[in-house]
């Protein structure tokens, strides 16, 4: 499966369990996320694909380039799609 940058997703093991990111990158099997507070974009968490659910909306690339809107754009999401 491929997802593309900006997509969402929610993990569904760890200790994020229930949690939304959104994608930065693919590297095979392991995807580089981030949630703009305890992943920020800077240091991007590194996540099996196996361990999470994809979902349909896509980020628009400026939701991706600071912290504090991709913050937004998440709470946005899980507010409208809650688990």
């Amino acid at each position: 499966m491929h997802l593309q940058k900006g997509q969402l997703v929610r993990s569904k093991a760890g200790r994020d369990r229930k949690r939304t990111f959104a994608v930065l990158a693919q590297e095979g099997q392991l995807l580089l996320l981030s949630d703009g507070a305890t992943r920020p974009l800077a240091h991007p968490k590194r996540k099996k694909l196996m361990h999470l659910t994809p979902t349909a909306t896509v980020l628009h690339s400026e939701a991706l380039t600071d912290d504090q809107q991709l913050r937004e754009a998440i709470a946005a999401y899980d507010a409208a799609s809650p688990i």
